[in-house]
């Protein structure tokens, strides 16, 4: 019975678990992150291969996400976060049907007889981490009392909906398994991953820098800048862009809200005098999520740790002292001093606070959005600057910006960007809730997709071929140095020739920062290809040519090796399964006829 009892307790929370675990498979295991008819048409954001994905569908996998969001944060998302939970819940639902898809392809399902195995015999580790089902006394999973729920009639309802979970989960285990059978991690891959760190090699080098051979090249001629310009046209492509005038209310806190919380810490102050728990009310009312679940307590801290109003009320209270309300950038606070002490020669104070922040209130909030649907609406019939010139308000404009990018003055805002390129010029939008308040804007201009002139790109191209030219300088000098390497002259009268001195690095790793030269592929990667006392041919960096010999090499320790072998395999086939996974979802995305019609809706 008390196994039921918490069973029955749990059953919301498991059912939730058992969701997340669900999705989680496929998102972080794997590596990620229908309804038959035709086309676009009303109550469909996305057709995935033909599937549509209706806004019922989104709307309802949306609120769950939000209900989520609120319970976690106790707020709604705002801007990029908002973004951010639209897009992953869009994402999902085209993942799920693209997965579907594959496993209706790929003929994977769950029979019967795998699904009692897996009830009975060999329970998932979602089921065996609940407290239902452990020991009382060792924490471990109790397989006799997993029998006895499974042989309850009362539970039935719970195990219906575990193994709907199973059958929807293992045909995509399945799925995982077969993906990574493509991939069997060998010694050899292990070996490998050990000598990325453990193998290492110091070099001699010299340094063929471009900027020192810039001087000595002559001027582009106009045909050799026209000629580039025809060459590289792709490279000064401008795409469609786009402009917004807007109105932004922005969300702060009123004269009534101060106000409000000023009352607010009146009010605490008072039970506090009346003999109530200081650590009861900052656990109820402080807003420091770091220090309301510990009573307000911040421990010992000197003058300078906390801002100086706070800092200068703390230490100017005796012991047993509550002063306040204090006001700082992050609100009033109530501040109750427990100890004073002297540590190391500076004198600490030992408090705890009640933290009120001052923020807008519903009823501020809700203002700001009457008005700004007020001038969404006349701006529709009138025209944003007419609404904007009859109010006082300011209007802004954004810099150009392209699809789905960040919009300059405004942030990465889907939605907004979306209205803008759904627009024709003077649309005025729906009103937009931003992090910083309530947006109102009109689509002020288009730019239409063009190649940048050569008179405005001309000052780029000089500087390209010169460039170019001066890389080339560079190989020329580092390539005769090598020759007379080759020819018996000692490396340091080679580089001599051209004013230049021979450098040692560091011992460094093959998948690691080098010293002085940065993350340079090419360079490294020559330094391990190279014997013991082998001079490289020209080295070809970011920054000019480098000349190479390998002056030490630390082989990796094979006893180490071994031991750690065996661990290696397991780490490289977790990271293989989810890059082949990762690999294999982006290719059946990519080859998938993906509509996509959030657009029209948001």
């Amino acid at each position: 019975m008390a196994i039921m009892n918490r069973m029955r307790e749990n059953t919301k929370v498991m059912l939730m678990i058992l969701v997340v675990a669900f999705m989680l498979t496929i998102i972080i295991d794997w590596g990620m992150g229908g309804f038959k008819s035709g086309g676009a048409h009303r109550g469909v954001i996305a057709t995935v291969n033909g599937d549509d994905i209706t806004l019922d569908q989104y709307n309802e996998q949306y609120q769950n996400e939000l209900a989520a969001y609120r319970e976690q944060y106790g707020t709604d998302p705002e801007g990029y976060q908002l973004n951010q939970l639209e897009n992953r819940v869009f994402e999902g639902l085209v993942q799920q049907l693209l997965i579907k898809d594959a496993l209706e392809n790929l003929n994977l399902k769950t029979t019967d007889s795998e699904l009692t195995e897996e009830i009975f015999n060999n329970p998932p580790d979602i089921l065996k981490s609940n407290e239902a089902f452990q020991d009382s006394l060792t924490g471990q999973f109790d397989m006799a009392r997993y029998q006895a729920a499974l042989n309850n009639p009362s539970a039935d309802q719970f195990w219906l909906e575990v193994e709907r979970y199973l059958r929807s989960s293992l045909p995509m285990q399945k799925l995982a398994n077969l993906l990574s059978e493509t991939h069997v991690v060998t010694d050899a891959d292990a070996q490998l991953e050990f000598m990325k760190t453990n193998s290492k090699v110091k070099v001699n080098y010299v340094f063929y820098n471009v900027a020192l051979f810039n001087k000595a090249v002559a001027e582009p001629t106009e045909q050799e800048i026209t000629a580039y310009y025809n060459a590289h046209k792709d490279d000064y492509k401008v795409v469609e862009k786009r402009l917004l005038d807007y109105v932004l209310l922005e969300l702060k806190a009123t004269p009534a809200d101060s106000q409000s919380t000023i009352e607010q810490a009146q009010d605490i102050l008072e039970q506090l005098k009346n003999g109530a728990s200081f650590e009861e009310l900052a656990t109820l009312h402080s807003q420091d999520a770091g220090s309301a679940e510990k009573g307000g307590d911040l421990g010992y801290f000197n003058s300078t740790a906390m801002v100086k109003p706070f800092a200068d009320a703390a230490f100017a209270a005796k012991k047993g002292e509550v002063v306040g309300p204090v006001a700082t950038q992050f609100g009033l606070h109530i501040i109750k001093v427990y100890d004073k002490k002297k540590e190391n020669g500076e004198d600490q104070v030992k408090a705890s606070h009640i933290l009120l922040k001052i923020e807008p209130s519903p009823a501020t909030r809700e203002a700001l959005r009457e008005e700004a649907e007020y001038i969404a609406e006349f701006g529709k019939e009138n025209g944003l600057k007419t609404v904007v010139a009859a109010e006082s308000l300011t209007v802004s404009q954004t810099a150009p910006f392209e699809k789905g990018a960040y919009i300059p003055g405004i942030g990465m805002e889907t939605r907004v960007n979306n209205f803008a390129w759904r627009s024709d010029v003077g649309d005025i939008s729906q009103v937009f809730n931003l992090e910083q308040g309530f947006l109102v804007a009109a689509l002020a201009e288009v730019q239409p997709e063009h190649v940048k002139k050569l008179e405005d790109v001309k000052g780029e191209i000089v500087n390209a071929i010169k460039n170019d030219k001066s890389m080339e300088n560079a190989r020329e000098h580092a390539q005769k140095a090598c020759d007379n390497i080759k020819a018996g002259m000692p490396f340091d009268q080679a580089a001599a020739q051209d004013s230049l001195s021979v450098q040692e690095s560091d011992l460094f790793a093959m998948g690691g920062y080098v010293p002085k030269i940065g993350k340079e592929p090419e360079f490294v990667g020559t330094a391990f290809a190279l014997k013991l006392g082998d001079f490289s041919q020209p080295v070809k960096g970011a920054r000019g040519y480098y000349l190479l010999q390998v002056v030490d090499k630390q082989e990796m320790n094979m006893q180490e090796f071994e031991s750690q072998k065996e661990d290696l395999k397991l780490q490289l086939a977790a990271r293989y399964k989810q890059q082949i996974f990762g690999q294999w979802y982006e290719d059946v995305k990519k080859k998938a006829d993906i509509k996509d019609y959030r657009e029209m809706y948001f």
